[in-house]
């Protein structure tokens, strides 16, 4: 039979009203306690797994086989996804196993995926499907860490899990280190900061992690404040640091200000790079017309303000990222500003002699 333009448009318009009709009269189901039909499941998977496939096809993946970087993302995926995902060798967590859809078990969902796709979800989320986004956009550096973690987790027992997501064996044991936090932050320490940063603040995961022993108390809780109202950048710290209240972030920054810096394991050796960044850190350059570090920076007791940071002993890649992100604005923090129009005259280069000469600074020049 021919169909009619005429005959198409009330077709249309009849489904139309129908499809009104259905909607104004509530009579379709959401609740999440029935699940989605089987078809409605399958188009959704279907659907979701093609987009990231194309999405995150020519992302370029970093090397993560460098040491620290599963138990940096372990301590990531602990803050920010245990809650849904749960621990490995753990069964899921009972009101994610009431969400429609339900959090995949990533164990058995994991293995199919490349570390493209992996890291494109992470960073992106997924619509309709309760996967947030990363906390912010502008820290992609924050989520291979995740990525190695999860390349690890189908195999990983929850008693390993939990090691890499407290305090290591090569940290201080308890009671060791100083006392200057309120009874009852060593649990806070244990469970929120040991896994990244260590319990005394000095033996950092990995060279993506910045040391805070010894680090100026006024610059920790500012830093601490900046994450908390989201105007310093990082998925990682600022859901931690949302929690806080002003006397946990003072006694946080007072404990890691009192430790000591340990030395570094392996201390950077001299080079012509180290010695390029000592004479910019210590002169600036007046062509370029930047101005030295030491006199915000250190090392050295002269400082402009106790809310900058002691450069000293930091990793290189570290203070190498800090300042990229300077230069896109894309860090953030208080004191922001000041950094931009001298992260905009730094090259490559500068910014890699820069960051070899502190972290070849020894921990004594504090």
């Amino acid at each position: 039979m021919k169909i009619t333009f005429k005959r198409f448009l009330i077709a249309t318009v009849t489904l139309g009203i129908i499809g009104v009709a259905v909607l104004v009269s509530g009579i379709v189901p959401i609740k999440a306690s029935s699940g989605h039909w089987p078809v409605t499941a399958w188009f959704l998977d279907y659907a979701s797994d093609r987009s990231v496939d194309f999405h995150s096809n020519g992302i370029e993946v970093p090397n993560l086989d460098i040491p620290g970087m599963i138990t940096l993302g372990a301590g990531t995926y602990q803050t920010n996804c245990q809650f849904c995902h749960g621990q490995p060798g753990r069964q899921q967590p009972p009101v994610a196993q009431g969400m429609t859809p339900t959090p995949p078990q990533l164990q058995d969902s994991l293995p199919e995926m490349s570390n493209q796709e992996t890291f494109y979800i992470v960073k992106h989320g997924i619509k309709f499907a309760g996967m947030p986004a990363w906390p912010t956009q502008r820290r992609d550096d924050e989520i291979w860490p995740v990525v190695a973690f999860l390349n690890a987790m189908p195999s990983m027992t929850n008693e390993e899990y939990r090691q890499r997501t407290r305090r290591r064996p090569s940290d201080p044991p308890e009671g060791s280190f100083n006392r200057a936090e309120p009874i009852g932050d060593n649990a806070f320490i244990d469970e929120h900061c040991a896994s990244c940063h260590g319990r005394d603040g000095s033996n950092n995961i990995n060279r993506r992690v910045p040391k805070l022993a010894g680090q100026n108390e006024a610059y920790l809780a500012m830093s601490l404040r900046s994450y908390r109202a989201m105007r310093r950048h990082s998925g990682v710290m600022m859901p931690v640091a949302y929690r806080l209240t002003d006397d946990r972030i003072d006694a946080l920054a007072k404990h890691f200000s009192s430790q000591s810096r340990l030395p570094p394991k392996e201390p950077v050796p001299k080079s012509e790079l180290v010695e390029t960044g000592r004479r910019l850190a210590t002169d600036g350059d007046v062509k370029k017309k930047i101005p030295s570090c030491v006199d915000c920076h250190g090392p050295g007791e002269r400082l402009r303000s106790k809310t900058y940071p002691r450069l000293a002993g930091q990793p290189a890649w570290y203070i190498e990222r800090q300042l990229e992100l300077f230069g896109k604005r894309d860090r953030g923090g208080m004191n922001a500003k000041i950094m931009h129009k001298i992260a905009d005259k730094l090259d490559d280069e500068s910014r890699r002699a820069v960051a070899a000469y502190y972290a070849a600074a020894p921990a004594a020049s504090l």
